[in-house]
């Protein structure tokens, strides 16, 4: 009778703390993993190049459903998707940077130098030591999360530009260049 008793008082206290856990798993934080894509094409006869993708944030978290709690930014990855008619050897150099819509003031948030197409086929982290030339700027990760804490969250202009090195003898480079940010956000949904 007495380990009977024991057992139900145990399998009491299972469901007990088992219901109280559920609870507080409604309460508290849920992780979401959100991927922003910005695909780039650049077409010029020019040494220089630039062009701007803009983002709503704001939307990216109404898609969630909940307040943001806590952003962080786990990878940041840009490869070259396409050269059409450009030589795999011919390189690039710039630096993606970001500013709220309607503002004069950049945050350089990527650096890179002498990147040729070829090294870039794949989808390359900027945190990887495999390929050189590829650099975070300073407070930049901070500037991407300072952005989606803002309520509401600002519109953002992320703009790429720099220099092409051709390595071949085409008049024109045409490339397309797309920059992937994957984002943990922390909502109470």
């Amino acid at each position: 009778m007495k380990n009977k008793r024991n057992y139900l008082f145990g399998l009491l206290a299972i469901v007990f703390v088992t219901a109280a856990c559920d609870d507080m798993l409604r309460d508290n934080l849920v992780i979401l993993d959100a991927v922003t894509a910005f695909v780039y094409t650049i077409d010029t006869g020019d040494n220089n190049y630039s062009e701007t993708e803009t983002v709503n944030l704001q939307s990216i978290i109404d898609d969630i459903d909940g307040n943001v709690e806590d952003v962080s930014f786990y990878n940041i990855t840009m490869r070259v998707s396409n050269i059409y008619d450009s030589s795999p050897e011919t390189s690039f150099s710039g630096q993606l940077t970001a500013r709220q819509n309607g503002t004069t003031q950049s945050q350089p948030l990527i650096n890179f130098t002498d990147i040729k197409f070829e090294d870039f086929f794949t989808e390359r982290s900027i945190f990887s030591d495999e390929i050189s030339g590829i650099s975070v700027a300073s407070g930049g990760i901070s500037t991407l999360t300072n952005y989606y804490l803002q309520t509401p969250a600002p519109v953002v202009d992320f703009t790429v530009s720099g220099t092409i090195n051709r390595a071949g003898g085409e008049d024109r480079v045409a490339f397309d260049f797309e920059v992937r940010l994957y984002t943990q956000i922390a909502s109470d949904l």
